[in-house]
C-alpha cells in the first residue's frame, strides 16, 4: 500500500504544471495597515503554462505599488487592441488607451515552482534563521 501511494505520489508530481504564488500585495510603505496576501505562502495555483506578476500603475507621489501573482493560462498577451504577442520568460510593459495612459508590468516565468513569489530579503533572511536553527538542533 506504501508503495502504491508512493509511486502514485511520484507521478503526479513528474507532470509538467508548475506551482505559482496568488495573491495580491504591495511593496513600499502602504498606510492604512499591513494585511498582505503575499505573505501567506499557501496562497497558490497550478499552471502548465506560467506563472505572472503583474504591477499595476501608481501615481509618482505613492510611496508603494501594488502588483499581484497568479496563474497564466494562455501563451499570448494582448499588448494593445488587437495586436497580442506570444508570451516568453521576461518582462512586458502594457499602456491602456486613458490620458494619460497607465502602465502595467506584466513578469513571466516557468522556470520553476513559485517562480513570481514576492521575495524580499528579509525574507531570505528568515529562512536562512529557520536553516541555522534547524542545523544547530541537529547538534
Amino acid at each position: 500500500m506504501l508503495l502504491t501511494f508512493l509511486f502514485f505520489t511520484a507521478t503526479v508530481q513528474s507532470g509538467s504544471s508548475i506551482m505559482c504564488h496568488q495573491c495580491e500585495g504591495w511593496r513600499g510603505h502602504k498606510d492604512g495597515g499591513s494585511e498582505n496576501s503575499c505573505l501567506k505562502y499557501n496562497n497558490n495555483c497550478e499552471t502548465n503554462v506560467f506563472c505572472v506578476k503583474i504591477t499595476e500603475p501608481m501615481t509618482r507621489e505613492a510611496t508603494y505599488e501594488p502588483y499581484r501573482s497568479e496563474c497564466w493560462h494562455q501563451n499570448n498577451l494582448v499588448v494593445a487592441p488587437g495586436n497580442s504577442t506570444i508570451v516568453q520568460n521576461g518582462c512586458y510593459t502594457i499602456f491602456d488607451q486613458a490620458t494619460p495612459p497607465k502602465r502595467w508590468t506584466y513578469c513571466f516565468c516557468n522556470t520553476s515552482d513559485y517562480c513570481n513569489t514576492a521575495a524580499t530579503v528579509l525574507n531570505h533572511f528568515f529562512v536562512l534563521i529557520l536553516i541555522l536553527y534547524y542545523t544547530l538542533l541537529e547538534f
